[in-house]
């Protein structure tokens, strides 16, 4: 069972708010960009409008990277780039954007040129830089950029918390091996063998063929992967005991090294995956209920309905998709976890049953396009979510 992605990706980084979470900022930033249009017209290159420009333009950008719009991010920070090739904030949350995309092949181009400028660029690059480092487990330098900004910008306690977890990763970090196989960047610690690493890389990568012809596609770049001998870093960020796996854009296990591969770990490797897949299939956007019921079911879970009537019994009652997403959102004690995670699986397989699967991998591309979940569940599969969890409900006998 997975921890749940924006639970983590809040404690471990501190989190924006979803899109869907904060005032729509199109108006605003359709009158702001148009006003710059405008401004453009009469800017020459190479001057300090021109510089102005692109800051300006970079501002907007990094809105949309904010709000999760990393398309049209990029697109503006392109424009920012080609307006002023020197500025380093430009270039610093361009990586990023590339970084969100998961375009490595440019966000590592971009990323040079960043590090080449990053002494004439003002501190706010410094932090953008930490995040690209952390994003790409260089945590080594991704302390050295935050404490740089640290040192220029002063207090900041976002950062400051970002920077201080990034310090206690490092300190459990030590010694790790890196695997590089099969599409995967696989970094261990010293007490689990090599050979379970490979081990591990093998059946990533088996099931890693499966799933990407379920949600029809691919991570465009390797995906990190972190084996730890025991607890630590978990308690870190504070998972429960009961969690083996979680996934923050790195997948990360907790196992017991002297057990190797088990049917259990295969099972937290494949959910993980899961997750890692869900986000590139939904761009990012799929509420919490379809991530988790999603990674469950490639992971080959299923559940019958007097499975369902085991877990709501003693007066327990399902959740609306909205409850549900708040509450995946909170840490739960083990119980209610076990509910909304089976409610969760309950509504994929009862779509996938009366739909068929391709009417959920509709529901992500819709979803990926933009759309509510409630626009894409009526769209593909003629149900409003309160009509879906009546009708799984109803069916499920809870």
């Amino acid at each position: 069972m997975a921890f749940p992605a924006a639970l983590l990706l809040a404690l471990a980084l501190g989190s924006s708010a979803r899109p869907e979470e904060v005032p729509e900022p199109a108006p605003r930033l359709a009158r702001e960009l148009s006003a710059l249009r405008r401004r453009s017209a009469t800017v020459e290159p190479g001057t300090p409008p021109a510089r102005e420009l692109a800051r300006e333009l970079a501002r907007i950008g990094h809105e949309y990277l904010d709000l999760g719009e990393t398309g049209r991010a990029v697109e503006l920070l392109e424009e920012a780039y080609g307006w002023d090739e020197e500025d380093g904030l430009v270039l610093a949350n361009l990586t990023l954007a590339y970084v969100r995309e998961e375009n490595y092949p440019f966000a590592r181009f971009y990323l040079e040129l960043a590090e080449h400028r990053a002494a004439k660029a003002p501190p706010a690059a410094y932090a953008t830089l930490g995040d690209v480092y952390y994003a790409l487990n260089r945590l080594d330098d991704a302390v050295l950029a935050w404490e740089q900004f640290e040192r220029l910008e002063g207090n900041d306690p976002p950062l400051l918390k970002r920077l201080a977890h990034a310090r206690a990763e490092l300190s459990l970090s030590r010694g790790q091996r890196l695997l590089e196989d099969q599409g995967f960047s696989i970094y261990s610690d010293e007490a689990i063998a090599p050979e379970i690493s490979g081990n591990v890389a093998d059946r990533l990568a088996e099931s890693y063929r499966e799933q990407s012809r379920f949600f029809g596609t691919i991570l465009e770049s390797s995906q990190v992967v972190v084996l730890y001998a025991g607890r630590a870093y978990f308690s870190l960020v504070s998972v429960p005991d009961w969690v083996g796996g979680v996934f923050d854009g790195k997948i990360r296990v907790s196992m017991d090294p002297g057990l190797g591969m088990t049917p259990d770990l295969e099972r937290v490797l494949a959910h993980e995956l899961g997750h890692a897949l869900v986000r590139k299939a939904s761009s990012d956007r799929a509420p919490g209920w379809l991530h988790e019921g999603l990674a469950q079911w490639v992971e080959g879970k299923r559940l019958l309905p007097r499975d369902f009537r085991e877990v709501f019994s003693g007066g327990r009652k399902p959740s609306s998709l909205s409850e549900m997403e708040g509450s995946l959102g909170r840490k739960t004690e083990r119980a209610a976890a076990r509910a909304l995670y089976a409610e969760a699986l309950g509504l994929v397989e009862y779509v996938v049953q009366f739909r068929g699967e391709g009417a959920v991998l509709c529901v992500l591309e819709a979803v990926a396009r933009g759309d509510s979940i409630e626009e894409a569940l009526w769209r593909e599969t003629g149900w409003t979510g309160a009509e879906l969890v009546a009708a799984w409900t109803s069916w499920a006998g809870v």
